[in-house]
């Protein structure tokens, strides 16, 4: 996705589609400023070194029709608009630079929709002016705000009204859809429970497992909610209610089966004594061992876990590829361990399962 709006968000403006939770808005919010950068780029905009790139993120729908026209006033006689302040830089005189994010736009009217759309063609919305627009701010006298839309398709069942093709056709279309790997790479960085990771790299189908017909259901927003839960240790009693209210009773039965493999595990074992401690032969058990390798990972037991997951084999670790996952997971967790000699030689004995 952000290859893709570093590409196109200089040249129009850009929808994001995709089912709920998957990360639509997260993905501009983590990228703002990269996607920013591109877009200036592609347009040959020198933006000063100081300046404050931010993300301007609307929902349409907290906004009525009036809301973005501005209300209307009585000057003299004469009807006008005042400027509403939801716009970057309405009111202001100082440059502004970002990107202005309309979040779940297909959720609003076809009226709202009509009314945003002179946004994109000409800058302007009454008297606001889009900042840098090609046609209302060609100089940029007023700094530098890209368009990106997101929002849910009709089939999401998620309360979307579509759009019309005269919108549409002005607009550069984008479908978002979950990557586990990706999802991977992000949870570790951000402090996703190990034990959730662990069993989204054994189960990847519960990634994203939404029936469009519930209200509820597996989706990567809501296992990093689940996350956040289960750093609560909630007792053993609510457990499965907790879980499945966010992902769903299928996936919570799934996760809450690793779970209760992993508090059967002697860790301490595998710690203190890699070359002897028992590895458990049931794969789901594995990726739970994995998940609390990670958890209780410090400089001072690295090596001895390294020498633990290298175990492969017959009545060992079942693939070589849990052992690259529990060492990646704990670089990113401790990434002063990238500088170590046993994570240098680990990385060159499993370079082809790595790359």
């Amino acid at each position: 996705l952000i290859p893709f709006l570093k590409a196109t968000v200089g040249i129009a403006p850009v929808i994001i589609w995709g089912s709920p939770g998957i990360g639509k808005t997260a993905s501009v919010y983590d990228h703002v400023k990269g996607v920013f950068a591109a877009g200036a780029a592609d347009r040959g905009v020198k933006v000063p070194k100081d300046a404050k790139v931010e993300l301007f993120e609307r929902r349409v729908n907290d906004y009525d029709s009036l809301d973005f026209g501005g209300l209307p006033f009585n000057d003299n006689g004469i009807q006008r608009r005042a400027t509403p302040d939801i716009w970057p830089g309405a009111g202001s005189d100082a440059k502004v630079w970002g990107i202005l994010l309309l979040d779940e736009f297909p959720q609003g009217a076809r009226e709202k929709q009509t009314v945003i759309q002179r946004l994109f063609d000409e800058g302007r919305i009454g008297d606001y002016v889009l900042p840098g627009h090609p046609k209302s701010d060609p100089n940029c006298e007023h700094g530098l705000v890209f368009i990106v839309l997101a929002g849910n398709r009709q089939s999401d069942r998620a309360n979307s009204h579509g759009m019309g093709s005269q919108t549409g056709t002005r607009l550069i279309h984008v479908t978002l859809e979950p990557d586990v790997n990706d999802w991977i790479d992000w949870a570790n960085a951000n402090n996703i429970d190990p034990t959730v990771v662990a069993f989204i790299r054994q189960q990847p189908e519960y990634l994203h497992k939404l029936d469009p017909k519930q209200t509820t259901g597996a989706t990567p927003r809501g296992w990093a909610i689940l996350s956040k839960i289960v750093g609560k240790a909630l007792p053993s009693s609510i457990e499965m209610i907790a879980y499945a209210g966010v992902v769903g009773e299928e996936a919570a039965r799934a996760y809450l089966a690793l779970i209760h493999a992993a508090r059967s595990i002697n860790i301490d074992e595998a710690l203190v004594d890699p070359e002897g401690a028992e590895i458990p032969q049931e794969v789901g058990h594995q990726f739970a061992t994995a998940s609390l390798l990670i958890r209780r990972a410090t400089t001072e037991n690295f090596d001895n876990i390294v020498r633990y997951v290298e175990r492969v084999g017959a009545g060992e670790f079942s693939t070589p590829e849990i052992a690259v996952f529990v060492v990646e997971a704990i670089k990113r967790r401790v990434p002063v361990l990238a500088e170590t000699v046993t994570y240098r030689d680990f990385s060159l004995r499993w370079a082809d399962i790595r790359s």
